[in-house]
């Protein structure tokens, strides 16, 4: 393909809307637009951070100021773990603001992550923050449609598509140039916003991976609409046909669709509310057994082994503390009916991801958002896989103090014992890491190739409809 005609046609449609003006000022307005979000979301990202530092931070003081005391008192004392955020959350913060970022450790529960900001925010609060990655997303093909809608319609009506294909220029040339026209101005935006998230995150972990992924994500979603937006161009014989078709597929694939299946999802594999589980998880501890019955089977046999083990006949005469033992075996059942219960819920939540990407082909839009989320380490997969390195930090936690329980405490003086503070300020308390990308894997891959061949729908749309003139 000669290039020169390509690069005429791309500078002559620039030169287009310098004059006509309503473009410029668009994307004028496009880019304080995205200097706005950038704003609003650093300043978001920057309060979250600091939120989770001094949380953190004062947890870890309280816990480490404990005095002497009994080793089940600590445990109900709890602990805090803050779910660590990458600094591409500045750009696409996720879900976080709903699912929530503290998780309060304790004996006996499996407690869900706490203080998002969602449902403490006021009622306009509750409106989503407007981030780069929804400019992406959603604004920037808007004013896409807006700029060039009648990028080749309206040389059809003034009869300079007709003259340029009788002086010999390939329908492809004119297509490619137009094409040209739109992407380089966003592809510049892009490598920008992908420069300034490199600086600002270039220390963080897997930061050029996730960006990467980020930055070819938005390439695609932004080189599709633009392809799009040509074709229907060439294809359309008047302005308000084209313009009306372009709103309508960026209502369909940007608003419709993503909620519509959002919705569907639920319905079809709705999720059990946690009053619900909690009432569950009850009923089945009260089956298992109850360690403040004398009379309950499980105890009593776990009692029977226990004296066996020992050969002794009392609990009296352990050589060791009995409630202790029973505190771990306890804590094993109620861990065991919580995790049964989480899973639960985390398989409802597996089914309707299935299902919205099995429909993903719909919505480009859902499909770059999904790796947007996953690349700043904020989709569901890295929150579950946060609430499990919750949890295994707090069982690890709570048998520690158990065994210290058993181990420690006399049980003939067990309400009046004292342990030395240096236990649990030498207590296990493994470091919470974000998850790495790979366990987003699947929604990755099948994003990405639903964005693939949203390139690919466009291009052919286009290459059809320009063979005609």
């Amino acid at each position: 393909m000669n290039v020169s005609p390509v690069w005429t046609i791309a500078c002559n449609e620039w030169r287009r809307w310098w004059h006509a003006r309503v473009p410029t000022l668009l994307l004028t307005g496009l880019l304080v637009l995205w200097l706005v979000a950038t704003f609003a979301a650093h300043h978001h990202w920057h309060d979250h951070a600091r939120t989770v530092a001094e949380v953190t931070l004062r947890s870890q003081h309280d816990w480490q100021s404990q005095p002497d005391r009994h080793p089940h008192r600590v445990s109900h004392f709890g602990d805090f773990v803050a779910k660590p955020l990458h600094p591409l959350s500045v750009i696409e913060p996720g879900i976080i603001d709903q699912s929530g970022h503290l998780v309060y450790l304790e004996a006996h529960r499996l407690n869900s992550a706490n203080f998002n900001p969602a449902t403490e925010a006021t009622s306009l609060g509750r409106f989503p923050l407007m981030t780069p990655g929804m400019i992406v997303q959603w604004w920037m093909p808007l004013f896409l449609i807006m700029i060039a809608y009648a990028t080749v319609t309206a040389e059809k009506l003034a009869g300079t598509l007709a003259y340029m294909r009788g002086n010999g220029i390939p329908a492809r040339q004119i297509a490619t140039g137009k094409w040209l026209a739109l992407f380089l101005p966003f592809l510049l935006l892009l490598c920008l916003q992908a420069l300034w998230a490199g600086l600002w995150s270039w220390q963080s972990d897997q930061a050029m991976l996730r960006l990467g992924l980020m930055l070819l994500a938005q390439l695609l979603y932004l080189a599709g609409w633009c392809g799009l937006v040509v074709a229907v161009s060439w294809w359309s014989r008047q302005l308000h046909t084209a313009l009306l078709t372009l709103l309508l597929c960026w209502i369909c694939m940007c608003i419709i669709f993503p909620r519509g299946l959002a919705n569907l999802a639920q319905v079809l594999h709705p999720t059990q509310p946690r009053t619900e589980a909690e009432y569950h998880a009850e009923i089945k501890l009260k089956t298992l057994g109850d360690s403040h019955n004398p009379d309950d089977t499980h105890f009593a046999a776990f009692k029977a082994e226990t004296l066996k083990k020992y050969g002794v006949s009392r609990t009296e005469d352990l050589p060791i503390n009995y409630n202790g033992l029973v505190m771990q075996e306890g804590e094993r059942l109620t861990t065991a009916v919580y995790r049964e219960q989480q899973a639960i819920h985390d398989a409802q939540l597996a089914k309707q991801n299935a299902l919205i990407r099995h429909w993903l082909w719909l919505s480009p839009a859902l499909a770059m958002q999904y790796v947007q989320m996953a690349s700043s380490g904020n989709d569901l997969a890295h929150h579950q896989a946060f609430i499990r390195q919750a949890e295994a930090r707090r069982y690890q936690l709570i048998q520690y103090l158990n065994q210290i329980h058993t181990i420690k405490v006399s049980q003939a003086e067990d309400k009046n014992t004292r342990v030395d503070a240096a236990f649990w300020q030498n207590a296990p308390r493994q470091t919470v890491h974000l998850a790495t990308i790979d366990v987003s894997r699947t929604t990755l891959l099948v994003s990405l190739l639903v964005l693939l061949g949203w390139i690919v729908l466009p291009c052919a749309l286009l290459y059809k409809v320009s063979q005609r003139t």
